[in-house]
């Protein structure tokens, strides 16, 4: 895509969830656009900055045209609930992997290892268990946020 197609479609996204005059705040275009040609992108701003709003718009547009998923690292639980439930109003298909998910570990890990996810919201000791790192499911994970008290 180009970048005239990525600002296209990213205010298409911004525009369906806030309104026809919405518009990005300075910044959330262009770190939607990095993460977009695959540049590690580091965004740090204050809460209620819209930084999942870029990780958000950035992995609806990767999905749409075939690229994978997006891996969301936080130690905030209620965060992350918050933020599932925040993407699944956006149409992405969102899962937890975290101490309150652990009957479900295997079953998300399946749908990793088959794509079937647009987003994993998953707290660093999740990430780092023996199950997840043996887990047959890296190469459909291509883009990594870490988000929220890191």
């Amino acid at each position: 895509m180009t970048n005239h197609e990525i600002s296209e479609k990213a205010t298409q996204i911004i525009r369906h969830l806030y309104g026809s005059g919405a518009k990005f705040r300075t910044g959330q275009y262009e770190a939607i656009e990095s993460v977009f040609h695959h540049h590690r992108t580091l965004v740090v701003q204050k809460t209620g900055w819209g930084k999942s709003l870029v990780y958000f718009t950035a992995t609806k547009i990767k999905r749409e045209n075939g690229e994978g998923v997006t891996m969301v690292v936080s130690p905030l639980l209620v965060l992350m609930e918050n933020q599932e439930e925040a993407g699944k109003k956006l149409g992405l298909k969102c899962e937890m992997l975290s101490s309150k998910t652990k009957s479900r570990q295997e079953d998300i890990l399946e749908q990793l290892k088959h794509n079937a996810i647009d987003i994993v919201f998953i707290t660093p000791e999740t990430l780092f268990s023996e199950k997840v790192q043996q887990a047959d499911c890296p190469k459909t994970i291509r883009f990594w946020s870490f988000f929220g008290g890191l």
